[in-house]
């Protein structure tokens, strides 16, 4: 699969440090933009999920210059084109 910076997509990342331990199979899809391609089989993905700086979910209503949105690296296996 060919991702293209700007482009949104579904990846795999864990909500909770706990799932984070978990089979990385096991975490959720996720919305995401592609940031940067980084290689052959890699991506720069920013996660469209607010967090605090802490990691830990943003609660309702929290002041937009205190969120956080996680951004990773992930190949082909973690990601997934979104159905228009």
């Amino acid at each position: 699969m060919n991702f293209e910076e700007g482009q949104p997509v579904e990846v795999k990342y864990p909500l909770s440090r706990e799932q984070e331990q978990d089979d990385r199979a096991a975490w959720p899809w996720l919305p995401g933009v592609i940031e940067e391609v980084c290689g052959p089989d890699e991506w720069l993905v920013c996660v469209d999920i607010p967090q605090l700086e802490d990691g830990t979910p943003a609660p309702a209503g929290a002041p937009g210059d205190e969120l956080f949105f996680p951004v990773v690296f992930r190949d082909s296996s973690e990601l997934r084109a979104v159905s228009e």
